[in-house]
């Protein structure tokens, strides 16, 4: 009898073993672990114990990776392992100096995050940890801050997931409508002869410059890449600014293009501005930016790409025309466009660290785009105020990391770098001086009140 329950037993520990997607694998190894932080700024303070509540009622119930382990199985792969969850062991609440202002308990949090976000998350439970912050700041009365390894699903999975255990604010018993991802790269294209064999060749050029990228191949040092050996071990800060939707379509009405060729066009201009406040010229250098995306909609895991996108550089001049920087985002993305090289990063990243820690090392900023709900949300009845989110372990490799979320009408442009080399107060600076002049350009005046930069 009691062979057959060591059977039995042994049979079920083999059953909880679900081997790793090697995407998972190589965002979670000895050489590179990334993960998620999701900060959801709260009108009202939540407290540990709504956490609970929230965490057993609705985020077990969504992935059960966020119930399991890494572990190996017999060959030594790594495998997801489900285990009985303790919750409380995933609850951190944080304690701030008292009688603050508002500006410095905002000023403690991001000091706090950047902490958080290089501290590794511990492998005797499950990836993922959050942090209840009882403090208020220029969103809110408090604030949640969702630490999710990356092995667990790419930024979209997750921070999908997480929406699903939101509600509506004006009517709590419907679940956040969340926009679909379009996987079409250009749909409305000629299919001619030419253009399947001009995007093969354009497809070559990206590929071998993504190889090239991560082996051999080096941006150059400047004011927002030092380049020094062991950058990963440094602290990071966080500049994050909010664009209206409003004034970003007025924007677009005027120049054309897609929404992210401007929000892109913002971030070179933001670069010239603080080259420039710094004294250094970009002109003759070699610079790129990483930009990534969801390679699959709608589907739990990792389904990551991404694509090098070269920085415009130029000589030091204070009067640029800001509508050139856009003019140049539209021009470089419809050319990367025109390329398959999407859908080849997915697979070749499977499994090879170093190949994507090099890259990263290698190239000068990263960039993402989420897509958040369009209604005011709630989460356990407590109505947020904005949101963000950022990646842990990339902006140490890269000095500068941008990631973007479109939330309720806004755009929210956050900015993570290396806090002893780039100066976060003047980078944020830059990035509101960086779309006002945007927009002055190409509209005319200043930006209305009510729908500018917060």
């Amino acid at each position: 009898m009691a062979f057959i329950q060591a059977n039995q037993t042994q049979k079920q520990d083999e059953e909880t073993l679900i081997p790793m997607s090697p995407t998972s694998q190589c965002l979670n190894s000895s050489i590179m672990s990334l993960a998620i932080l999701f900060v959801v700024e709260l009108k009202t303070v939540l407290d540990e114990f709504e956490m609970v509540d929230f965490i057993r009622n609705f985020l077990l119930a969504t992935n059960a990776r966020f119930s399991s382990i890494v572990d190996v199985d017999e060959n030594g792969v790594p495998c997801w392992k489900k285990v009985n969850v303790k919750v409380e062991d995933h609850i951190i609440v944080p304690i701030f100096p008292k009688d603050l202002s508002t500006m410095d308990y905002d000023e403690n949090l991001r000091e706090y995050i950047s902490k958080i976000a290089g501290e590794k998350l511990p492998y005797n439970q499950p990836l993922w940890e959050i942090h209840v912050v009882k403090y208020p700041n220029l969103n809110g009365e408090g604030s949640v801050v969702f630490k999710i390894s990356h092995a667990i699903g790419d930024g979209h999975s997750l921070i999908s997931t997480v929406y699903t255990a939101f509600r509506r604010v004006d009517d709590p018993s419907l679940p956040l409508a969340l926009p679909n991802i379009s996987l079409r790269v250009n749909g409305t294209e000629k299919r001619s002869l030419w253009s399947y064999l001009s995007k093969c060749i354009n497809t070559v050029s990206d590929l071998t410059w993504h190889v090239l990228k991560a082996s051999v191949l080096e941006d150059s040092k400047s004011a927002i890449r030092s380049g020094k050996p062991g950058v990963e071990f440094e602290p990071i800060a966080i500049s994050s600014i909010s664009i209206s939707m409003e004034s970003l379509k007025q924007v677009k009405s005027k120049v054309g293009g897609t929404l992210n060729d401007l929000v892109t066009g913002v971030i070179y201009y933001t670069i010239h501005l603080y080259m420039l406040s710094t004294g250094d010229i970009s002109r003759g250098k070699s610079m790129n930016l990483l930009a990534t995306r969801a390679s699959k909609a709608n589907i739990c895991g990792n389904h990551v790409s991404f694509v090098n996108v070269p920085v415009p550089c130029m000589n030091g001049e204070n009067n640029v025309d800001p509508l050139y920087f856009v003019t140049k985002a539209k021009e470089i993305m419809e050319r990367k466009k025109n390329s398959y090289i999407t859908y080849l990063t997915n697979p070749i990243i499977k499994g090879v660290s170093e190949h994507v820690h090099t890259n990263f090392r290698n190239t000068t900023t990263i960039i993402t785009n989420l897509i958040g709900p369009n209604e005011k949300m709630a989460m356990t009845g407590h109505a947020v105020g904005s949101c963000f989110f950022i990646v842990a372990g990339i902006t140490q490799t890269s000095e500068m990391d941008i990631r973007n979320i479109w939330w309720m009408g806004q755009l929210r442009l956050t900015a993570t770098m290396e806090k002893n080399f780039i100066d976060s107060h003047i980078f944020y600076s830059c990035m509101k001086e960086a779309f006002e002049n945007i927009f002055q350009a190409a509209c005319g005046g200043e930006i209305s009140s009510g729908s500018g930069i917060i």
